[in-house]
């Protein structure tokens, strides 16, 4: 803008003074400058070193569909409540996996080298008990759960809970490294059994926490990394089953 006004002035005053002259108007070009000499007048422009755009660091950053997966560990307390007699059933008897699935983040950056940065998100989550016997879990007269065995032959046997939460916590950015600490409130949408005998059976069970907390933290390059998450909360409701809570480890990917 400062050239073209620089250019119409300079034109305006080369015009006053070329008409009380007859002197010509002579264009001359040196790489990237242009010259102009019109009655005297010499006129050049060129690139301007100064005219350098910096680039801001973007500060709020959005990610999609991040998964994560590993293996659940049950950890206790001395009291297994109603499940006396069957105190080791969720740790000799079942295997269990944790899918989980980030909807959505969304990361803002706490500072301009973005090296501290706070996150929150939307996420489900699917933790899945297999049942290493013929095994299962039923809600007896008083609504407690207990383990139950299945007669026949069978093939599969699991419990199944599903969760929606919402996440927070903060990034801190260690050279490629990204370490994260989080918050996780999930919400109870689902619980089941099912089993396959060999026809398959699938019915409802309750009993599990409605609302349960989580905290962990993850280690990332590039949005690959590892996890480490606990459960605040136990599984099941007191009273109704034992008091495990679950520490889930595993791997995670963000995109």
């Amino acid at each position: 803008m400062k050239r073209i006004i620089t250019l119409i002035a300079a034109l305006a005053m080369a015009s006053a003074a070329f008409a009380q002259t007859d002197s010509p108007v002579v264009f001359d070009t040196q790489g990237d400058n242009l010259g102009i000499s019109v009655a005297g007048f010499n006129i050049s422009l060129g690139q301007d070193d100064r005219s350098v755009v910096k680039q801001r660091t973007q500060r709020v950053t959005t990610t999609f569909a991040g998964i994560s997966i590993g293996p659940n560990f049950f950890t206790y307390k001395p009291n297994y409540g109603n499940w006396a007699d069957e105190a080791n059933f969720m740790t000799d008897y079942t295997s269990a996996w944790r899918w989980g699935i980030e909807a959505v983040g969304v990361e803002v950056s706490l500072d301009r080298k973005r090296k501290v940065l706070f996150k929150a998100s939307l996420n489900s989550c699917f933790d899945i008990y297999r049942f290493k016997n013929a095994m299962t879990l039923v809600n007896d007269e008083d609504g407690c759960l207990m383990p139950a065995p299945i007669s026949g032959v069978v093939k599969k046997s699991k419990m199944v809970t599903s969760y929606f939460g919402v996440g927070a916590g903060f990034g801190f950015m260690l050279s490629k490294v990204k370490l994260t600490l989080d918050f996780n409130m999930d919400f109870l949408c689902g619980s089941y059994a099912k089993y396959k005998n060999p026809g398959k059976t699938r019915y409802d069970i309750a009993g599990f926490n409605n609302l349960r907390y989580r905290t962990g933290m993850s280690v990332s390059i590039h949005d690959f990394g590892v996890y480490v998450d606990y459960s605040l909360t136990p599984l099941f409701r007191e009273g109704v089953g034992n008091d495990g809570k679950v520490l889930s480890i595993g791997v995670r990917a963000g995109f």
